[in-house]
């Protein structure tokens, strides 16, 4: 009786679940239908915008309905065409082709080089205690021609060469390589170069802002300034005070009433500290001081120096202000010579404008046992003092071209 009563229900549930299956299948039906009528429309959009590219007319737009995306169309077959030869050309006909110049192309394989010409004109009397009376300005002379070269050899080192041409011939000035890395943050150079003895010795002509040297510098280490082959080494000592900077440098120098070696293996000794410290984001102040020694006929000769620079340039017219007052002393002691030599300048040099300076220097020497000789009795002594005066106008014209590297700070 179960069983007849199951066998009965089934074919009443089958009849009653068909309606609802034939719903389910007609709405996904439905579906397909609006999803492929909504990428048709995304097909059409997307041959239009191809048929714009390519700058023919657009293609007709055919309606979702009456597209048959069943259909398959056979493109026609065309014969290809024999390939056209190449047209030939004779070998000589060659095509230049014109590369672009760049000027840092140059600088590879080439050192910056610079020419820096020194124009002197005078007028007035004779000045005896500057070269002595017999070496005398001319009234007009290209004083001294400076070629330089410089480039860094290698991430780690730098080459330094100054050539003097001169009318009495041309010299080395300075020829020195200079090492940037060294272990405990160390800097050397090593060749011919100026002694680091004050700061008016470092110079070269074109750096001074006189016309010609301080009478201290002329007197104790000649024209040619303290220079020599050697090495030096220096180290900056990082601190909150100050910048600190020691200098410690050997010389095999021989130069004429300065140092003059007794023995082939003679040296002559140099170092030097300075600090340097900020006053104002306008003004700073730097001091130093230096000591050398080197022998002579009769013994040795010792010198002491002490110097101080005062800069003030003012941010917003950097330009067109500034000053700078400088103060140098000397002392030389020689065992050939009866009492210590001492001399020293000092000046300040204001700017008015761009290109415009002006500026005034006093200067005072004793003379050296060679000057001595051109000028007997005109040493000063205790608080005695002898004023030798000549009254010259000097004109100085420099001209430079090239690049030149800044000299020290």
């Amino acid at each position: 009786m179960a069983h007849r009563g199951h066998r009965a229900l089934f074919p009443i549930v089958l009849f009653a679940a068909l309606p609802v299956f034939a719903q389910t299948a007609d709405d996904r039906l439905g579906q397909l239908e609006k999803r492929l009528d909504a990428l048709t429309q995304e097909v059409t959009q997307i041959r239009q915008e191809i048929d714009k590219l390519k700058g023919g007319a657009p293609a007709p737009s055919v309606p979702a309905a009456a597209e048959d995306l069943t259909k398959v169309e056979v493109a026609p077959q065309t014969t290809p065409q024999p390939a056209q030869p190449a047209p030939s050309s004779a070998l000589t006909d060659v095509q230049t082709v014109n590369n672009v110049f760049n000027p840092a192309a140059s600088k590879v394989f080439n050192p910056d080089t610079s020419v820096i010409g020194n124009f002197f004109g005078k007028a007035g009397q004779a000045n005896p205690y500057e070269f002595g009376p017999n070496d005398q300005r001319s009234s007009f002379k290209l004083d001294e021609a400076e070629v330089a070269f410089q480039a860094f050899v290698d991430p780690y080192a730098k080459a330094n060469f100054f050539f003097s041409f001169t009318p009495e011939g041309v010299d080395v000035e300075e020829g020195y390589a200079q090492f940037v890395t060294l272990p405990f943050d160390l800097t050397a150079k090593a060749g011919k170069f100026k002694a680091f003895f004050g700061k008016a010795n470092t110079w070269h002509t074109h750096v001074r802002p006189w016309v010609d040297q301080p009478l201290v510098i002329h007197n104790f280490f000649g024209d040619e300034q303290f220079h020599g082959d050697g090495i030096s080494v220096s180290k900056v000592f990082p601190n909150p005070a100050a910048f600190i900077e020691a200098t410690g440098e050997l010389y095999s120098s021989d130069l004429p009433g300065v140092f003059e070696r007794r023995k082939y293996d003679d040296l002559a000794y140099n170092t030097h500290l300075k600090a340097f410290k900020d006053l104002s984001e306008n003004a700073n102040v730097e001091v130093g001081t230096s000591w050398a020694r080197g022998e002579i006929a009769d013994g040795h000769s010792t010198f002491g120096g002490v110097d101080i620079t005062y800069r003030w340039k003012p941010l917003q017219q950097g330009l067109y202000r500034g000053l700078i007052g400088r103060f140098e002393g000397m002392l030389n002691k020689r065992d050939d010579f009866d009492k210590r030599l001492r001399g020293f300048y000092t000046s300040l040099d204001y700017q008015l404008g761009q290109r415009w300076f002006t500026g005034v220097r006093l200067d005072s020497a004793d003379e050296t046992p060679s000057l001595a000789q051109i000028a007997p009795g005109t040493r000063d002594r205790g608080v005695s003092a002898t004023l030798k005066t000549a009254n010259e106008l000097l004109l100085q014209l420099q001209f430079a071209i090239g690049a030149h590297g800044a000299h020290a700070f």
